[in-house]
């Protein structure tokens, strides 16, 4: 039987909005993903105004263009389901964590659900795709170590794919955040990438992700893989309203 015990690394998970209160160690409150193909899509939105008359003077149209800094961004998965190990801790007392062997028919099942159901619901809702990757360049434009600048790529370490910039990159940042700290004596007021961002992520089990939702969810039950369940997922990145009016009443 293929289970995930099989693999001794997993690089995807889909990660439920209970972890934020319960932590714990990597595998408790996530769902681990063997995945055949991501692809990442990024669209810009870009306000454009033809400038009127402007061929009249120069012999050529202009536009001029506003970049607001607005864009989507979302993940395609593909991939199979298996007999995988899932391990969930409600945090109702300190016998609630359970660790069980699902098949991928029942995998499939409780996805469906979990997308099917509201942000409420903290221990259905899923509001994080975590995608590890293999990384030589630390925040600020370094090698890791001595050895990064060699390594075959799969041995290098890895770090979570995220759409934070490098440290390095945000000059302006930097320069509005040390002209603050000078004032104020205050640091970072504009939130300047956090290392953990470009950090490998050995030895961590609070792995930074990408925060959002599951737009839809497709699985494909097939009589010729008995033992496996296909599926496709659209993941769109988002900060999504989580509080819950209901546990606060």
């Amino acid at each position: 039987m293929a289970t995930s015990e099989n693999y001794s690394t997993f690089t995807v998970w889909l990660e439920l909005q209970r972890r934020n209160e319960e932590g714990g160690d990597r595998a408790i409150n996530r769902i681990p993903l063997f995945l055949s193909e991501i692809g990442i899509t990024t669209t810009k939105t870009i306000p454009t105004i033809p400038i009127p008359f402007a061929a009249m003077a120069s012999g050529k149209s202009e536009t001029l263009a506003f970049d607001m800094g607005l864009s989507s961004k979302s993940l395609s998965l593909t991939g199979i389901l298996l007999n995988q190990t899932i391990v969930k801790n409600t945090g109702e007392d300190s016998n609630s964590t359970k660790e069980r062997v699902l098949s991928p028919f029942e995998l499939a099942q409780l996805i469906h659900s979990y997308v099917d159901s509201s942000v409420v619901q903290d221990d259905q809702a899923i509001n994080k795709l975590i995608v590890l990757i293999p990384s030589r360049i630390d925040t600020e434009f370094d090698y890791h170590n001595a050895n990064t600048e060699t390594q075959d790529i799969s041995d290098l370490p890895r770090i979570p794919f995220t759409f934070d910039n490098r440290r390095y990159d945000e000059r302006f940042k930097r320069a509005v955040n040390d002209n603050v700290e000078s004032v104020v004596g205050g640091s970072d007021v504009l939130g300047l990438s956090p290392t953990s961002s470009f950090t490998p992520t050995t030895n961590i089990d609070d792995l930074k992700g990408m925060s959002g939702f599951i737009r839809n969810f497709s699985t494909t039950l097939s009589g010729e893989q008995p033992n496996s369940v296909a599926f496709t997922m659209e993941f769109e990145v988002a900060t999504v309203l989580s509080e819950n009016p209901i546990s606060n009443m």
